[in-house]
């Protein structure tokens, strides 16, 4: 019978985690989409799930600049270091037929490891980019409404600008 199964990837900061992920992400839809080969019925489905695969690996993919924003900061070792663990749960039916994969749907779950790096960060180190990318986005209009400083002279931001 079939049994769940898990891929995890560690390191350390800097060492290609969050790119190793993705590709370990494409690696998989490739390989249920390649899976569904064989009859001549079964190659017009196997197009069906190619296009199911690439775009559930797009989606989650699309979703990393968002998680990225709120969970990255730059460190001394690496301008984009991930404060934030990340699980992926791929699903797949069960029920289809055996050497036959199809992907039915995906989640990512994230998990703050660093909730210090709110409060103050060390020398040459900043905080969330989300933060930058909010004082530096905002016009001065919208910095005075919500009593922000520009991007330059807030210290949440040091080292950034």
């Amino acid at each position: 019978g079939r049994q769940d199964q898990s891929i995890v990837v560690s390191g350390e900061s800097g060492a290609g985690k969050t790119e190793s992920a993705k590709k370990l992400l494409r690696y998989i839809t490739w390989r249920v989409a390649s899976a569904a080969g064989g009859t001549k019925h079964d190659r017009r489905r196997s197009v069906g799930q190619t296009n199911a695969a690439a775009a559930l690996n797009a989606r989650i993919l699309d979703s990393s600049p968002i998680l990225e924003s709120l969970g990255n900061a730059k460190t001394v070792r690496n301008h984009n270091s991930s404060r934030f663990g990340k699980f992926t749960k791929i699903d797949f039916d069960a029920r289809a037929a055996p050497k036959r994969l199809r992907l039915v749907g995906a989640s990512v779950e994230t998990y703050l490891l660093e909730r210090s790096r709110v409060t103050r960060q060390a020398e040459g180190e900043r905080n969330y980019h989300i933060f930058y990318q909010l004082l530096a986005g905002a016009s001065a209009a919208e910095r005075q409404r919500w009593r922000l400083l520009p991007a330059a002279s807030a210290p949440y931001v040091s080292g950034c600008v």
